[in-house]
């Protein structure tokens, strides 16, 4: 089932070897605890499957975070690379003029 604005969240109690079942079934099926239930919740009540366009907007959705997260990553590693040059030529600089001071102070 798609998450919608019109979702609600509950909470409930399971025993101890219910919550190792579901672990184990969405383990086997590859699937969170929250889409095992719902599927199990869908099918004891009869009600209709989620269409395959509601995946597919949740999982447009999903890829569309994806890859605004990415663009960031890569901003930050751009960053991070243009940092990292910086320090290494600080470093340079600073191991001449350690040479030059040493061999001085010879």
């Amino acid at each position: 089932m798609a998450k919608t604005s019109k979702d609600k969240t509950i909470s409930i109690r399971l025993s101890h070897s219910m919550l190792e079942a579901l672990d184990a079934r969405a383990v086997l099926d590859e699937k969170d605890r929250t889409q095992v239930i719902r599927e199990a919740l869908a099918q004891h009540l009869d009600l209709p499957e989620e269409s395959v366009e509601d995946k597919l907007v949740v999982l447009e959705g999903k890829q569309n975070s994806l890859d605004k997260l990415l663009g960031k990553l890569r901003q930050q590693l751009q960053r991070e690379t243009q940092r990292t040059d910086a320090l290494e030529i600080r470093m340079e600089e600073l191991s001449r003029i350690m040479s030059t001071f040493l061999e001085r102070v010879k």
